[in-house]
């Protein structure tokens, strides 16, 4: 409805956006970047991660050039769990499922997500916690969200990172399947879309990957940090036990 505003392109680096103007009674649009005489000008679809901006607008940002780009990563209880049906029980209280979904940014990934992965490890002697964890999981507790509970912090990350892992293989999968798609059709122009198509679900998955790479890599840090202080202290103890031998 505003002549165009359409032709306005999209950049991860602006926030800069359209608004109604009550004074004017029209629709106007403020830079929030300095540009120079025959630069392009900018503006935000909206924080957006690349695979919004791909299904909402049909592209993907430069690898890199979007700081809110996100990937879904999904955990799930396992049924052999001796508590699965408590577990079950107590994520559904809370408007969650057997299986969820969590967002992972280049930073880092929520705090609700460590819940639910510290609720789906957990123990039958921690039943009295799932409670506390589930209400984290799913945002709605009044409690403090940040919940640690470090006789499970090992078991908990190692749960992530295979989720994480498993991921990443499938992404690999697609990425090498994709240098082998068969795209020979008789139309130029069926041809062309669908090489457009092709290269825009390589793009976000290229992106997306990357950011499951990043979460790999803390992970696996964090987890060489635990279990190479627990080595420590398990050298400390012996040491102290031969001593008083």
């Amino acid at each position: 409805m505003v002549p165009w505003a359409d032709m306005l392109n999209h950049s991860c680096k602006v926030d800069a956006f359209l608004d109604y103007d009550k004074s004017s009674q029209g629709v106007v649009f403020s830079t929030d970047v300095a540009y120079e005489p025959g630069e392009q000008v900018f503006i935000s679809y909206g924080k957006k991660s690349n695979g919004e901006l791909l299904l909402s607008y049909g592209f993907v940002p430069r690898e890199g050039t979007n700081p809110r780009d996100s990937v879904e990563l999904p955990l799930s209880l396992s049924k052999s769990d001796k508590c699965y049906k408590e577990k079950l029980e107590v994520l559904r209280k809370y408007g969650l499922s057997a299986s969820q979904c969590y967002p992972i940014q280049i930073t880092g990934w929520p705090l609700e997500l460590m819940a639910y992965a510290y609720l789906a490890v957990s123990p039958p002697s921690m039943s009295g916690q799932f409670d506390e964890m589930a209400a984290a999981a799913s945002n709605k507790s009044t409690a403090k969200k940040d919940l640690q509970y470090s006789e499970i912090e090992e078991e908990a990350l190692q749960f992530i990172l295979d989720t994480c892992e498993g991921s990443i293989s499938k992404y690999n999968k697609f990425l090498q399947a994709s240098g082998s798609m068969d795209l020979d059709v008789t139309s130029p122009k069926q041809l062309n879309r669908r090489l457009f198509l092709k290269q825009l679900a390589v793009d976000l998955s290229t992106s997306e990957r990357r950011i499951l790479f990043r979460a790999q890599y803390i992970l696996r840090r964090r987890l060489r940090d635990i279990r190479s202080g627990e080595l420590k202290a398990l050298t400390i103890f012996n040491g102290f036990r031969k001593f008083f031998k």
